[in-house]
């Protein structure tokens, strides 16, 4: 429970990218390769490694922690079946006697082949699910990376039991709301529409996830119309 620490959010990657990468820092990048537009020949922004800043024993140390807050402790919102997440919850008062909070949940994935780092901050959150990093941050990571982890070809661990069914992303652009709804729950996803509007007669101009994509059994699809 912090109170005003003033860290910022790439930092806070850089940190627990360090502990998932063996105690070993690495700059951040925000460019891999740069592609010239005239000839498509390509220039790789090359990787950064500094000094070691915890050592291997330590790393390993960290990382069975922090999958154990999302096995059994805070962060089990963040939870996706089949796949070992590690993560850390946060919950700051934003000021003193404010009232406002800064709740947070950062995690890497997978713990037994750490390659994804994510970080997810909410400003003081205000609706049902509370204040808490571990109630509002951590299910919004999970949803994340329930869907990114599939997206990359992560293997599910085959002794798991009641793992969720993958669907394929179908393509919805092009098709009335209305239209759109019934070809997606069909095959088990959701759209939501938070606004009243004429579905049958609204056209779907975009979808996210795009068509293709495997998610998981039960996920929404985002629609722009």
């Amino acid at each position: 429970f912090g109170q005003r620490f003033e860290v910022t959010p790439i930092q806070m990657i850089a940190m627990v990218s360090t502990i998932a990468n063996g105690g070993v820092y690495i700059c951040p990048r925000v460019v891999t390769k740069i592609i010239n537009s005239q000839d498509g020949s390509q220039s790789e922004i090359p990787v950064k490694t500094r000094d070691r800043v915890i050592s291997e024993e330590v790393s390993k140390s960290m990382l069975s922690m922090m999958e154990t807050v999302v096995a059994e402790g805070t962060g089990k919102n963040a939870q996706v079946k089949g796949y070992s997440i590690g993560g850390k919850t946060g919950t700051s008062e934003d000021g003193i006697h404010t009232g406002k909070y800064v709740t947070s949940f950062i995690g890497v994935a997978t713990i037994d082949n750490p390659s994804i780092a994510i970080l997810i901050t909410l400003y003081n959150p205000t609706g049902e699910g509370g204040h808490q990093g571990g109630g509002v941050a951590a299910p919004i990571a999970g949803q994340v990376l329930g869907e990114v982890l599939p997206y990359l070809e992560f293997e599910r661990k085959k002794d798991e039991e009641d793992i969720e069914e993958t669907i394929v992303v179908p393509n919805v652009i092009g098709l009335t709301i209305k239209e759109a709804e019934v070809k997606v729950k069909e095959i088990g996803l959701e759209i939501v529409i938070n606004e009243e509007i004429d579905k049958e007669y609204t056209i779907v101009k975009d979808q996210i996830p795009n068509a293709g994509i495997k998610i998981n059994k039960g996920n929404q699809i985002i629609i722009k119309y």
